[in-house]
């Protein structure tokens, strides 16, 4: 096959460089963000920025987005994906109940959900925070399975089996997932790679549309939950 007319792809090694830029760009852009327009602007551009990073690599490589990523709007995919978000609820709740009887009370969880509960007092802070977390799913899933997962695991050729195996690409990712949930006493981030596994595998198993809805769900479930006290 000619060069020019293999599917591009990026490479593992690319695609580390590309999230390790996208890191350091959403932390400081964030905080500049936050300091001149406040929380709720900065949750929301926080989440953009880490969509931004990888989609604008991917045309600068002049990657098929839609095929590589594997974005398929078909309204069966969104029902699976809202299923998924009750079972990845059930397995958060589980996970974050045992982390705390190991760890104790997580101050970055604290002060996460009480940012969360006081944005959300009034309409415009509510809308911002629901827009954020709904954004998570779409942004964070193109970033962390879409673009990591997928390029960690694809093969270069479609003659030629994956250069890693699936549970190499989908640890790999969840881990730098976690990374991206940082919390000093670990609860945060140990429970953001066990949902990071379990999104790796529906991302696998289906497609993106799948993991981006139960993420979005996820989050959107657990906001009504905060907000009525459970």
């Amino acid at each position: 096959m000619l060069e020019s007319q293999r599917p591009k792809t990026v490479s593992p090694g690319e695609a580390g460089l590309v999230i390790v830029v996208t890191f350091f760009i959403f932390v400081y852009l964030s905080m500049m963000v936050q300091f001149a327009f406040g929380d709720a602007t900065a949750l929301i551009v926080g989440e953009l920025l880490i969509l931004a990073v990888p989609l604008i690599y991917l045309l600068t490589k002049r990657v098929n987005i839609r095929n590589y990523v594997k974005i398929d709007e078909n309204p069966k995919h969104i029902v699976i994906g809202l299923a998924c978000a009750a079972l990845l609820l059930l397995v958060n709740i589980a996970v974050s109940n045992t982390l705390l009887l190991i760890f104790g009370e997580s101050t970055a969880v604290e002060q996460s959900n009480a940012l969360l509960t006081g944005l959300s007092g009034t309409p415009s802070g509510l809308a911002a925070v629901a827009a954020s977390l709904a954004l998570a799913g779409i942004c964070e899933e193109f970033a962390f399975r879409g673009f990591l997962q997928n390029s960690i695991f694809k093969s270069f050729s479609k003659s030629k089996p994956p250069k890693f195996s699936f549970a190499v690409a989908v640890i790999i990712s969840s881990l730098v997932f976690g990374l991206f949930h940082f919390d000093p006493q670990l609860v945060y981030t140990i429970a953001a790679f066990t949902t990071g596994l379990a999104l790796g595998y529906m991302y696998y198993r289906w497609n993106y549309t799948v993991s981006a809805t139960a993420h979005a769900g996820m989050n959107l479930i657990v906001l009504v939950l905060l907000l009525a006290g459970i």
